[in-house]
C-alpha cells in the first residue's frame, strides 16, 4: 500500500486558534509534525487506509506523547507531584498505544459503537484530525483518584481506549456504555466545534430564566432535574435521553416518579407535550445533517 502522509501545521499564534477548520492549519512557523498510514502491514491497517480516504481523518496505533497530551492552551498529562505541592497529582490525562495485537477488534468496536451511525460526508467534515488508540486510557485527579474513560476529546483528536486484551470480554453493559460515551462526545465537540449551530426551535419551548424544582421539571419540558448552566445541560441531556434508550421506552408508561428517561413522550410524564415537541426538533435538527440520534438509541449492543 502507497503511504498516505499528512501534514498537520501546528501554530501558536492567535490566527490558529482563530481558525474553525482543524483539517486546513496554514504554516505560521510552528513546528510540523507529520501523520503517516499505513502504519505497518496488518491486514487492518487497510480499514485505516480506507478511513483516511473516506473520512480524511489518521487512525493511528503508535503516536506520541505530544499527540495525547498538546492543546494551544495547556499540556494535559497527568503527572504525579514530588515537589511538595498541595495535591497529590496535577490533574490531567494518561494514554498508552494501543496493543497492536487487537487492534483490529479495536477497529471493529469503533466502526460498529460510533461510525457506523453517520455518513461519510457527515464525519469527513466533522471528524477532527486524528484518532488515537489507547489500550489505557484515564483521567486522573488531583488526589490521585483514576477514572477510566472509553474516550477522550481534545482540540485535534479523539482517543479511544479498549486496544488490548480486554476488548475480547467486554460484556453488553460496557458496550452500551462505550456506545453512549463516544456518541455524545462527538455530538457535543460538534456543538463546540460549530460543526453542527444549536437549535432554536429547540429552546424556544422551555424558560431558562427560572429554577425548575422537582414537581415541575417534566411540565416545563425538561428531562432531568438540573439548575446547573441549563441551556448547555438541557441539550446535553436530551442527547443522553435518545441515545441511551429505545423510542419504545420513551414512550411507554411508566409512574410520574419515575426519574429515568423511560416516558419521557409519553403524556404520564410529558403533561403539556413540552418534552415532546423539542424531542422532535432534536431529532430533525440532527436528521438535516443526516444523523438519525434514535437510531442509535434503538441499537440494541450485544
Amino acid at each position: 500500500m502507497n503511504k498516505i502522509i499528512g501534514y498537520l501545521f501546528l501554530s501558536f499564534t492567535i490566527s490558529m486558534l482563530a481558525c474553525n477548520d482543524e483539517h486546513k492549519l496554514s504554516p505560521s512557523g510552528g513546528d510540523v509534525y507529520g501523520y503517516f498510514v499505513p502504519q505497518g502491514e496488518h491486514d487492518y491497517d487497510d480499514k485505516i487506509v480506507d478511513w483516511k480516504n473516506r473520512y480524511n481523518v489518521f487512525t493511528l496505533y503508535k503516536w506520541s506523547p505530544r499527540d495525547l497530551y498538546w492543546s494551544p492552551t495547556q499540556w494535559n498529562e497527568a503527572k504525579e507531584n514530588t515537589d511538595g505541592n498541595a495535591y497529590a497529582w496535577t490533574s490531567g490525562y494518561y494514554g498508552e498505544q494501543a496493543d497492536e495485537e487487537y487492534v483490529e477488534q479495536q477497529l471493529d468496536l469503533i466502526e460498529k459503537l460510533f461510525l457506523s451511525f453517520y455518513p461519510d460526508s457527515t464525519l469527513q467534515r466533522c471528524l477532527p484530525l486524528k484518532m488515537l488508540l489507547c489500550k489505557e486510557l484515564e483521567q486522573i485527579d488531583a488526589a490521585g483518584v483514576r477514572t477510566e474513560l472509553n474516550v477522550y476529546s481534545s482540540f485535534d483528536l479523539l482517543a479511544f481506549n479498549w486496544g488490548s486484551e480486554r476488548v475480547l470480554s467486554l460484556s453488553s453493559e460496557e458496550r452500551a456504555e462505550m456506545k453512549l460515551d463516544i456518541n455524545l462526545t462527538f455530538l457535543l465537540r460538534l456543538k463546540s466545534n460549530d460543526k453542527i449551530p444549536l437549535s432554536t426551535e429547540f429552546y424556544s419551548y422551555s424558560n431558562y430564566d427560572t429554577d425548575m424544582t422537582y414537581g415541575n421539571y417534566y411540565e416545563r419540558g425538561f428531562v432531568m432535574y438540573d439548575n446547573n448552566d441549563k441551556t448547555n445541560t438541557d441539550w446535553r441531556h436530551y442527547l443522553e435521553a435518545i441515545l441511551t434508550t429505545s423510542y419504545d421506552d420513551l414512550t411507554r408508561e411508566v409512574e410520574a416518579s419515575d426519574e429515568s428517561y423511560h416516558g419521557i413522550l409519553n403524556d404520564r410524564k410529558d403533561t403539556y407535550g413540552l418534552i415532546k415537541k423539542k424531542y422532535t426538533a432534536i431529532i430533525n435538527h440532527f436528521k438535516r445533517y443526516g444523523i438519525d440520534l434514535q437510531k442509535i438509541g434503538d441499537t440494541t449492543i450485544y
